[in-house]
């Protein structure tokens, strides 16, 4: 930190044998340490205490509200926080509701300060009577350090219906040590307004389904596909809707919980949502809600699964063959498609692989990696799973030189040599260290 931001610490020590704890912030943050657009998205408190990553410590923070993931206009809604952390002696956070269809300079509503509580505005300036400038954003946070993990928070919603309103908070359970050491988790809910009149969305019984293979599997941070009625009577892709690296959990008034949680969402029309299952360490079924300004479906069970590696295919509706490239070796490196001629279209050349080329196969669920990658920011490096993945191609094993994500959150590359086999379409098998492996009939073309 520069001089001009230096924190300003606090070192409280109980008596006896109990521990040393030094804070930074105890009277809380600056402005703008949550994730939401234009704060610190993906990065929140860890940007003063830096020993740990976020959400990374095996804790969470959770914010009970008691509409559900609703709200009325005007209405004062009382929300429970709740931080998990084992090692945590005191608690800071910091919170901010936000307009989603603006969310980086777009305030919801406003927050009551309640004890050991204080709102600021941009700047770090404390809120007057009249409100932040121009309707400006508000930030409610510690105003010194929390003593219990479980806390409320008052907010009104805004005077009119203003559409969904993404709430974002970040907390530190402080442990022993300096600042620095400091666990910091973030959590951000999206909620909505009553409905008008109109239909509301319906997702198929069974309609919630791993992106690549449509089987019910899906892992946290993997691609899932929504199929259902109703769900708006426009379509819209991400491409022009991320915010400061944020991915939308809004899209053409369409929203998507998963298990609660705000998915980021890369495709919506009337009857298909494709979308980013969020972070999340549960295991098993879990609920889906698809919601308009229409109103919110009924729930419909997703099953969340740790690992649910698949292939994504050229074409969902003829899934033979992997979406898949061939890496051609050179200055610069080159890739072709890997299919068989012509099955692209005239205007898409394609070819198939020979034993010994190095191609990419592309798919979802793979696993765990380092670094964790977020799904709810865009990503643009590499992070390879934490385990190691096998791949045979035609019942023989392949070598895998990579495996992991690529270039976007929840896209998994595997970086494989073919192995000499047979000419002719030859099925694709991946497996993870846990022995969970794709179960599509993929195949990969072969000609010598």
């Amino acid at each position: 930190m520069t001089a001009q931001t230096r924190i300003r610490i606090l070192q409280i020590i109980v008596v006896l044998t109990a521990p040393v704890v030094l804070w930074g912030f105890a009277a809380g943050p600056p402005s703008g340490y949550t994730t939401a657009p234009g704060d610190h998205p993906g990065v929140a408190c860890t940007n003063c205490h830096k020993a740990f990553g976020l959400n990374s410590q095996g804790g969470s923070v959770t914010v009970a509200f008691p509409n559900g993931l609703n709200y009325v206009p005007g209405q004062t809604q009382t929300l429970s926080v709740t931080i998990t952390d084992p090692a945590a002696v005191a608690y800071g956070f910091q919170m901010t509701a936000r307009v989603e269809s603006n969310p980086d300079v777009q305030q919801a509503g406003s927050f009551t300060a309640g004890q050991n509580q204080k709102i600021i505005c941009a700047g770090s300036k404390p809120i007057p009577a009249t409100g932040c400038a121009n309707d400006g954003i508000q930030w409610i946070e510690h105003s010194q350090p929390l003593e219990t993990s479980t806390f409320t928070v008052q907010w009104t919603a805004p005077a009119s219906n203003v559409g969904n309103v993404h709430f974002y908070i970040g907390v530190n359970a402080a442990i022993d040590g300096p600042p620095s050491n400091g666990h910091i988790y973030a959590a951000d809910y999206v909620l909505v307004p009553p409905p008008v009149a109109g239909t509301a969305p319906v997702i198929n019984p069974g309609g919630v389904l791993n992106a690549a293979s449509y089987a019910s599997a899906v892992q946290a941070g993997s691609f899932v596909t929504i199929f259902g009625t109703d769900f708006t009577t426009s379509s819209a892709t991400w491409d022009e809707a991320v915010v400061d690296g944020v991915l939308p959990t809004t899209l053409a008034g369409v929203t998507v919980a998963i298990n609660g949680k705000p998915a980021p969402l890369s495709f919506v029309n009337g009857t298909q949502i494709n979308a980013l299952a969020p972070a999340d360490s549960s295991v098993g079924p879990v609920n889906v809600v698809v919601s308009s300004a229409y109103g919110s479906s009924a729930p419909v069970e997703m099953q969340l699964a740790k690992e649910a590696p698949a292939f994504f295919t050229f074409y969902p509706d003829d899934d033979r063959y992997i979406a898949a490239e061939i890496e051609i070796a050179g200055t610069p490196v080159v890739y072709e498609y890997l299919a068989p001629p012509g099955y692209l279209g005239g205007s898409v050349p394609s070819r198939a692989a020979k034993p010994g080329d190095t191609i990419l196969l592309f798919g979802t669920g793979f696993g765990p990696t380092n670094p964790v990658v977020d799904p709810a920011y865009t990503f643009s490096g590499t992070a390879s799973t934490t385990n190691p993945i096998t791949v045979t191609i035609g019942g023989q094993p392949a070598s895998v030189s990579f495996a992991g994500i690529s270039g976007a959150p929840g896209l998994y590359q595997l970086s494989v040599v073919v192995p000499q086999v047979a000419n002719g379409d030859q099925l694709v098998v991946a497996t993870t260290a846990d022995g969970v492996a794709t179960t599509q009939k993929a195949y990969v073309a072969v000609q010598q």
